[in-house]
Parts: C-alpha cells; structure tokens; sequence
C-alpha cells in the first residue's frame, strides 16, 4: 500500500512541476468559442495570427511561446489559440485587419479588439505585451473607448494627439487620426523643424491629397534649408512615399476616390519611378467601385493584348535563352529566392510565366463575376491559351479547377486542384490553395 501511494505522489509531483513548467496552453478551439469561454471566466482572448511559412512565426512557437514565465503569465490570464490566417483563421484575420505575421491579437469577450502587435519578440517583450493588454481595458485611453470617441472629437487638438500614439501603439493604423490633427493643431508652427520631423516620423501615414501633403508642398523650400543631408534626401523622394501609401490604404480600405487619385497621380510620374501596370491598377480601381461590367470588358481587352502581343513560338525561344543565361549565372545570383526563381523559370519560362501569372491572376477575380456562357467561354479561351503556352501549367490548373467547381464538377475539380497543390512552387500561396482544396473536398463556397 505504501508503495502505491509513494508511487502515486511520485506521478502527481511530476505531473504538477510539468503543468506549472508548460508554456502557452493553446486551446484547440474556434474564435467563437474561445470567446464565450473567456466571458465565463472574465479573460481575453489571445490569438496567434500564424502562417505556415511565416519565420518569425515558428521562432514564437518553438522559442517564446514555450518558456514556463510566458506559460504562467499567459494561462491565468487569457483564453489563448492559434488561428492560420490563409485557412481556418482567414475570416477572423480579415475582420481583424492582419497583415503581417506574427499578429498577436487581444479581443474581449465581445470580440472586440483591444490590443494588438506584430512580429517576433523577446520572452520579456511579449510578457509586456500582455500586461499593457489587461492595462488598456481600464484605461481611458482603451481602443475602444478611442475608436467610439473619435468621431465626435475632430477638433479636440489634445485628443487626437493621443488618438494617433495610441492608435499606432496599438497596431491600427492613424492615418485619419493625423489628418484630423494636422488639420486643427496650433501646437507647431507648419514652417517650424518639429513638424518637418513629425511628417517624417509618420511617412507610412501619410497620404495624397492630405493636410499633409499641403503641408509639404507650401514648406518644401524651408524644411531643405534646415535639412541634414540625409532629411534632404528623403524629402526629395516624400512624394513617392504619399503615392504608395495611398495606393496601399486604397486598396486595402477599398475607397475608389483614393485610388482613383492614386492612379491619376501614378500615371504622371517619370517612367522611372512607376511600379506597376496601369491596366491592373484601373482593373482594381473598377473592383473598388464594383463597375463589374467595366471590369470584365476591361480585362478581355487586356488579357487579349497579352495572348497578341507574340506568337507562342517567340516566346519559347526568347525564354530558353533567357533561362540558358540565368542557368550560367546561377551560382553568382544572391536572390533571396534564387532557387524558388530557378523552378518557376524552368516550369514556366520568365515571359510565358509572367503573362500566366497575369492571366490566372485576372482569371480568379473574373470568374467570381462570370454567370453567363459567354462569360464562361472567355475564361476557357484565356486557359486553353495558358495550357498551349505552358502544359500542365499549375497556375492554369488551379485556374481552370476553380471554374469546374463553381460548375458544379466537383470531382473534376478536385482532382485537378490537387495536381496544382502538389506542383506549387511558391511557399507563400501553397497553404491557401491547400485550404481551397480542403474546402472543396467538405463542399464549401471558395
């Protein structure tokens, strides 16, 4: 009897030095269960935004997110999971605005947010982080409390300072917060050194059309005065900066009337400081503004000029020598995804592979707005193109698998879909054309 029970007390005290030397116990359920739990037990929810080719990601995972003093801090205070965010945590990123990996995201019971950073951070960091999270639910300065305020405090100068500390400190983006600021601020002279240095504080914040690009325009001459040599150099390119960051948030808060400024200004630039195509950009433009009409004529046009503009057998040999010379120069190309470069090139040719890629990725949003057989019959016309110019190309296959699925040729799509996954080069996309086949698999809406 002894024996057992010394026995017992010996399991029972390594079981319990276990339990209080774990990391993160990360909970294997969804969002919305994970929130009604942490109603039940008065906690936050803290989730992991992760994807599977995400570096820091895995330094979180293998490094941080283990140790026993996060393990503590964490447990008792939050209802933690992790959510891949180009799978089952793809609706939960977009409601969260995610986009960037790691995304460490605080959310009341209510599943409003509440905190949130990003990126790979050390043990002491990261237990901070948490703690200013518990903090801001009592402060009066909580994103919430912040995001309801706003509208009614655009000329409440102390405020709205505030407003954009918080907002960037939080992981949201100040954008309005600084204009309305710029706007009603008395606080520094718009001539003065302070404000040149607060513009270029804030250059990820700024946009075209803005109190600040005004700010810049009407100050340009007296800030290069006052200038360091390397202020004089970023100055010399600030419009660049409002041009992208316009395009970005144009984009990404879908506002036609911004992108419609960003491509006008676009279009004016010296050729040498244009990054893009102006059709693919007019092409977003008409999503934005769900001129779906326009968008598929629009995008017939263009696809057609791309199928036109060389004959297939030009574009063979043209990329057969470019590969031949890509392959001389191989061991003394420092690309970053030098050998990820070498598959596609090999795959698909560097010609044929971009107008592919242009095609299919065309292709996807077209589909999404195609119900009518000649609507159909264009975007077969497009993949019977894209499998003369490259066979058994994966970019075509997931293509067309995405049609007959949408068809109703579940099985046909599913095979060819897997065919695709299993070919897919490029590290980043393949986990989500793996969950689009998973869904397909379950029968659910792409």
């Amino acid at each position: 009897m002894r024996k057992i029970v010394f026995t017992f007390l010996i399991v029972l005290f390594v079981t319990t030095n276990n339990t209080q030397a774990q990391g993160i116990n990360f909970e294997h359920i969804s969002l919305d269960e994970a929130l009604a739990k942490a109603a039940s037990e008065d906690k936050l929810v803290f989730v992991d935004f992760y994807t599977v080719w995400c570096a820091p990601c895995k330094v979180m995972s293998k490094k941080i997110f283990p140790l026993p003093e996060v393990g503590e801090a964490y447990n008792k205070n939050f209802i933690s999971i992790k959510l891949d965010a180009e799978k089952k945590g793809a609706l939960a990123a977009k409601k969260y605005n995610v986009s960037s990996y790691p995304t460490l995201a605080f959310i009341n019971s209510s599943g409003k947010l509440v905190y949130k950073d990003t990126g790979s951070q050390s043990a002491e960091s990261f237990i901070n982080l948490g703690k200013k999270a518990i903090a801001s639910l009592s402060s009066e300065f909580s994103l919430e409390k912040l995001q309801q305020e706003f509208p009614n405090k655009q000329n409440d100068e102390h405020f709205l300072k505030i407003y954009v500390e918080k907002m960037i400190e939080y992981g949201q983006s100040p954008i309005h917060g600084i204009e309305a600021w710029l706007t009603v601020q008395t606080e520094i002279k718009e001539d003065d050194v302070d404000m040149m240095e607060y513009l270029m504080k804030h250059n990820n914040y700024l946009l075209l059309n803005s109190k600040a690009e005004q700010i810049l325009k009407a100050n340009f001459d007296e800030y290069m005065d006052i200038a360091t040599r390397a202020e004089e150099r970023e100055l010399k390119t600030f419009h660049l900066k409002f041009i992208k960051n316009t395009r970005d948030f144009a984009i990404k808060t879908k506002d036609a009337e911004l992108m419609r400024s960003f491509i006008d200004t676009w279009k004016q630039l010296p050729n040498r400081y244009r990054r893009g195509n102006p059709t693919e950009y007019e092409l977003i433009y008409l999503a934005i503004l769900e001129d779906y009409d326009g968008y598929k004529k629009l995008a017939q046009e263009y696809i057609s000029g791309i199928i036109n503009a060389k004959p297939i057998a030009q574009i063979q040999k043209e990329d057969a020598e470019y590969f031949e010379t890509f392959q001389k120069n191989y061991k003394t190309n420092y690309s970053i995804n030098r050998e990820q470069t070498m598959e596609k090139l090999k795959s698909h040719g560097k010609i044929a592979g971009e107008n592919i890629e242009t095609i299919t990725k065309i292709g996807h949003t077209y589909l999404k707005l195609t119900k009518k057989k000649k609507d159909y019959k264009v975007l077969e016309s497009w993949i019977e193109y894209g499998y003369e110019l490259v066979p058994n190309s994966f970019y075509i296959n997931d293509l067309k698998a995405d049609m007959l699925y949408k068809k109703g040729k579940t099985k046909q799509a599913i095979a060819l879909k897997k065919i695709a996954v299993e070919k897919w080069i490029d590290s980043k996309t393949r986990p989500s054309k793996a969950y689009e086949l998973e869904k397909m698999q379950k029968g659910e809406t792409l």
